[in-house]
């Protein structure tokens, strides 16, 4: 799966009304075709319900332009992409959500339960606390650099401008 990897944009998909500093608006990732695309809304636009097919959603904000940029993820963004990947039988997407799962590992969202084998292969269990739930992924035996190249993309496909690279460490 490839995605179309592009930063916030300036304005909005539908009216095309520029964001000024420090407005709120939505970001949204749709699922055309095999490929995530990024598509930002006004608030006025989002609400209006005009968002069939919406993959995962996250509400943002225009930086001031003298600020420092914002180094904190929305885990509960996260969290939500991890959820609707489940099932998901496409290469690239099991990839994805094997890497997200390592990242909520890491900031602890997710506690690692066991390793367990399947037909197929490792497939790591995960406890999720906050819900009392449980959740089986595939290890797909990413090499490291695949792992950095997936993590690459995710944080550009949300608009985070650096690479975390805790996720590295946890691979190795």
């Amino acid at each position: 799966m490839e995605w179309e990897i592009k930063r916030g944009s300036n304005g909005c998909l539908l009216c095309n009304k520029g964001f000024f500093e420090e407005e709120e608006y939505y970001s949204a990732l749709f699922d055309e075709n095999k490929m995530f695309v990024r598509k930002d809304f006004c608030s006025l636009c989002w609400n209006k319900g005009e968002n069939d097919g919406v993959f995962s959603f996250w509400k943002t904000k225009v930086p001031k332009k003298d600020k420092p940029i914002q180094t904190t993820i929305n885990l509960e963004s996260l969290l939500d992409m991890f959820m609707k990947l489940e099932g998901n039988n496409e290469t690239h997407q099991k990839n994805l959500r094997y890497v997200l799962a390592l990242y909520l590992i890491r900031k602890k969202v997710f506690k690692l339960k066991s390793l367990k084998r399947q037909e197929g292969g490792e497939v790591i269990v995960l406890s999720y606390p906050r819900e009392d739930k449980e959740f089986d992924v595939l290890n797909p035996c990413l090499k490291e650099e695949q792992i950095e190249s997936i993590t690459v993309e995710m944080w550009q496909l949300l608009n985070y401008p650096y690479l975390d690279c805790e996720v590295l460490s946890i691979a190795n």
